[in-house]
């Protein structure tokens, strides 16, 4: 994966969210459409999840006094995934895993082990991102759509978490709950969000 930098992050997720800048003023970066499958253990909360055809995996490093939460990723692979791969994938759902005899998983394979286990949280994600250049730290915005609603979504992310927190403020988020990936989805599944 090359050298790897922890990034801290904040987001909210809403029905709507209103912000305090026009996000249109600043440069948009990029643009992503995409249907990813997030795969999370009931036990723990790392961040795993497949976009195409890829296992990507962040690691919670720790949280700071203001909340913001550092963020690493710790595997990022392609499938198919190799026997030795998938315990490593299980090992970090710390979850037994299941009996393993075959060389190597597809993805539908892993879905398939995943959907098996009552541990294991399957969710189909759509998402329609934009990214903006806020000030030198990377804002995104977007509509996510999630055991058929859809929410939006706002997020800064960068390795200073100084700079993190003066965007959120700017942005006019600053006071509401930071809610990843993680925490949003199990509430959507239990009907708290």
């Amino acid at each position: 994966m090359g050298k790897i930098i922890p990034r801290w992050e904040w987001r909210t997720f809403a029905k709507d969210i209103k912000l305090a800048v026009n996000l249109d003023d600043y440069e948009k970066t990029r643009h992503v459409e995409s249907k990813e499958h997030y795969v999370l253990s009931a036990v723990v909360d790392e961040n795993p999840k497949v976009r195409d055809n890829k296992m990507d995996i962040k690691s919670l490093q720790q949280v700071n006094e203001d909340g913001l939460e550092q963020w690493k990723p710790i595997l990022k692979v392609d499938f198919p995934l190799p026997k030795e791969q998938l315990l490593e994938v299980y090992k970090v759902f710390r979850l037994t895993p299941p009996k393993l005899d075959r060389d190597v998983y597809s993805f539908e394979d892993f879905i398939a082990l995943a959907t098996a286990n009552p541990r294991i949280l399957v969710f189909e994600v759509e998402k329609v991102r934009d990214l903006y250049d806020v000030d030198t730290c990377i804002v995104e915005y977007a509509t996510v759509k999630v055991d058929g609603m859809e929410y939006k979504t706002a997020a800064a992310e960068d390795p200073d978490p100084e700079k993190v927190k003066r965007i959120v403020q700017k942005l006019g988020l600053w006071g509401r709950e930071n809610v990843n990936y993680v925490k949003a989805l199990k509430r959507i599944r239990n009907k708290e969000l």
